[in-house]
């Protein structure tokens, strides 16, 4: 498992889990084009891009997402 972090424009740090490297790629950069989703309780959050500070991801088996940064 790789474990994603979002930093969003208001402080909080969302963190969430995808299979692998290749996998956290795609999602950090769908977050840093399109923004952020999530559903916590039922609720649909959408945070744009501009409110999205970076996206970060470590996968120790894949040498390039080692310490992997999207602004």
């Amino acid at each position: 498992m790789t474990k994603i972090s979002v930093y969003l424009q208001d402080g909080r740090v969302l963190n969430y889990d995808v299979a692998d490297g290749q996998k956290a790629r795609e999602h950090a950069h769908r977050i840093v084009t399109q923004g952020w989703r999530n559903v916590a309780n039922g609720v649909m959050e959408y945070y744009p891009t501009h409110q999205v500070l970076k996206v970060t991801f470590e996968d120790p088996k894949d040498a390039l997402s080692a310490k992997y940064e999207a602004k």
